[in-house]
């Protein structure tokens, strides 16, 4: 990869990279992992309720209470949905087959 222009990545401004299939991001927030958002009881949201997942798509915080959820979960687009689509996102990912993959923590950027 070629090095990044001094200033592109400053402060004021945002800029992220992943990799090839798009599961590890990193950016101004350090390194983030896609989760497994299939039903499994163990490693994701199987064991989660409705109502955890609707507060973690109003408040933006891990479990609704939790860490802040890291790029590129856009869960900002999903805050001001009504509870009833909320509810039908929440169905439907708990429709597939559970797999069990345990998704990497997030890594802080240097210094955090």
């Amino acid at each position: 990869m070629p090095p990044i222009p001094a200033g592109v990545l400053a402060p004021d401004k945002w800029g992220a990279l992943c990799n090839s299939d798009m599961t590890v991001w990193a950016g101004p927030w350090g390194v983030s992992f896609a989760a497994n958002i299939t039903p499994d009881n163990l490693t994701d949201i199987g064991a989660r309720t409705e109502d955890a997942f609707i507060a973690a798509m109003r408040t933006g915080k891990h479990l609704g209470a939790g860490r802040d959820i890291l790029p590129p979960m856009p869960w900002i687009n999903y805050a001001l949905f009504h509870d009833s689509d909320l509810k039908a996102i929440f169905a439907y990912l708990k429709s597939p087959k559970p797999i069990a993959n345990q998704a990497s923590e997030p890594i802080p950027p240097p210094g955090k």
